[in-house]
């Protein structure tokens, strides 16, 4: 009966066929268990592996051991089986000078937790399972006999050095039996990744890419040395390889580089130290236009802000002035019955908020006269943002870059056409504002082209209040237009021009409002600018109510 003894030498277990049987004295002696030479029978292990496996663990554990070797080839299947069970043995060695067979790639593949295999030999299609389906790195015994100059710089002296080289140099011009083994080792390799040229040729480097193109290696990177070599052949010849296979070498991740000798780059060092500058300087300017683009924004954040804050100062305003109305109306509405002190009043709630802006509006115009001189109006359009008194200057410059307290601010104001009049209304009353994208001024002018709202009749109302009279007006026109001021004119030398004016007007409207129009007529023009001012979006009204 086979008998398997383990020994353990240090940091090494090994593991061979027991060649003759222990005295009976000594394998009776059961007070003694001598953890450095264990003996079990082959039965024995088969009937109880997993036993067996877990004492070898606990001794192999308290050792440390990483390594096992084993010396004969018929107990290797069963011995692979144990150290399967065994997670700390990483390293493996094979010392029979034989070829694996079937039966023991099959044990070997189902091990978890090696890192390192060493055998004699090894089939090529079983080599190349364990290589995909394992993580493991395989050394082969068999020397492989070269006479090549290729080889032997590179010190590929077997199967295994062929199949798992990552790194190639090729230091001499190839010769017939440099190409032969060249194409063994491109056939055989699986892991190649960096090739060094020392010596260049034009046809020697065009092969050497064909070759590799024609078995599709993948992530190469090769590098020429350019110390040694002429280098106007290197950038014609890598040129000229790009432009012909160009879509395989992205596909395959074939890379190419140049490495400069100390030569060289002493002698380009004022090339290189201008090629520097001149990325220093694009550097600046991007870092400069990113500091702008943030500066901007700051800027833009800012004055928005600002221009919010007046908006709050506006509505508190409203609000004061809407208090103070209804307190004064409730005096004069309060009648004083005597006799009755413990009366009291009851009290009902608002159903509508109506602001005293339209109950009141003079007093309104009088606390915003006070603020601007150049109010003229109040301008609202329902359901956008659109709800700012509008401001009117010498010229239509001035509010484009200032706001409501005159203060300077890229995104201006709400203002009237500089040629209209508020005591007596032209025929076109022009109001403008910026088309800003935070939705202040006439930023929310936009929600017009959406016929969700132009198709509501509530919305097709604007309300215009100058200091003299309360104005309601109905929407008859709404467009967006390249460039043009031909909508921009305010009064008109005869009946037939200003009616021709309506006829273009509501004719270029993205929605029928099925109003009559005559030049009985008054018309309110909102205007803005849309699609970063290439185009207008304008807003016509007539009005109805005064």
């Amino acid at each position: 009966m086979d008998k398997l003894i383990f020994k353990i030498s240090k940091n090494l277990l090994s593991v061979s066929v027991l060649k003759k049987d222990a005295p009976k004295e000594d394998l009776n002696n059961t007070n003694i268990i001598d953890t450095k030479e264990l003996v079990f029978s082959k039965d024995y292990i088969l009937e109880n592996i997993e036993l067996v496996s877990s004492f070898l663990n606990v001794v192999i554990i308290k050792r440390e051991i990483k390594k096992i070797i084993i010396k004969d080839y018929d107990i290797i299947p069963l011995t692979i089986k144990i150290i399967n069970n065994i997670p700390s043995i990483e390293e493996l060695y094979l010392k029979p000078d034989k070829q694996i067979n079937y039966k023991i790639f099959l044990a070997l593949l189902e091990n978890k937790h090696l890192k390192f295999l060493e055998v004699y030999d090894i089939p090529v299609y079983l080599l190349e399972r364990l290589d995909i389906n394992k993580n493991l790195e395989i050394k082969m015994r068999t020397e492989v006999f070269f006479i090549s100059n290729f080889m032997i710089d590179n010190n590929l002296n077997t199967y295994s050095d062929l199949y798992y080289k990552k790194n190639i140099q090729i230091n001499q011009l190839f010769t017939k039996e440099d190409i032969e083994d060249f194409n063994t080792f491109i056939n055989i390799n699986r892991h190649l990744k960096l090739i060094t040229i020392n010596k260049f040729s034009q046809s020697m480097f065009n092969y050497i890419v064909e070759k590799l193109l024609e078995e599709k290696k993948s992530d190469i990177k090769i590098i020429i040395t350019e110390e040694g070599n002429n280098l106007t052949d290197i950038y014609q010849t890598i040129n000229k390889s790009k432009n012909e296979h160009d879509k395989l070498f992205k596909e395959l991740n074939i890379e190419f580089k140049i490495n400069y000798s100390l030569e060289y780059k002493r002698k380009n060092l004022i090339k290189q130290l201008n090629l520097n500058f001149i990325k220093i300087c694009i550097c600046s300017i991007i870092i400069l236009i990113l500091f702008l683009m943030g500066l901007n924004y700051y800027k833009n954040y800012s004055q928005a802000r600002d221009i919010k804050n007046i908006e709050k100062e506006l509505k508190h305003i409203i609000n004061q002035i809407d208090k103070e109305y209804s307190i004064d109306n409730q005096d004069e509405d309060i009648e004083i019955i005597e006799g009755e002190p413990d009366y009291t009043a009851p009290t009902t709630t608002k159903s509508t908020y109506v602001s005293s802006y339209y109950k009141n509006y003079e007093k309104v115009f009088d606390t915003l006269l006070k603020i601007n001189e150049d109010t003229v109006g109040w301008l609202t359009v329902n359901n956008t943002r659109i709800d700012y008194p509008v401001v009117k200057a010498k010229d239509n410059d001035y509010y484009l870059k200032r706001d409501y307290n005159k203060y300077r601010n890229s995104m201006g104001w709400i203002f009237m056409d500089y040629r209209n009049r508020i005591d007596l209304l032209n025929q076109n009353t022009i109001i403008y504002g910026h088309n800003i994208k935070d939705g202040i001024m006439f930023g929310t002018l936009r929600y017009t082209l959406n016929s969700s709202w132009y198709t509501k009749t509530a919305n097709q109302i604007i309300t215009f209040n100058t200091l003299n009279a309360s104005m309601k007006w109905q929407i008859i026109s709404i467009y967006k237009i390249p460039n043009t001021t031909d909508y921009l004119t305010t009064s008109f030398y005869s009946k037939e021009e200003y009616q021709a004016f309506l006829d273009m007007i509501v004719g270029r409207s993205i929605y029928n409002f099925n109003q009559s129009v005559t030049t009985s007529d008054k018309i309110l023009t909102l205007s803005t600018c849309q699609n970063r001012g290439e185009e207008r979006l304008v807003v016509h009204a007539k009005l109805i109510i005064e």
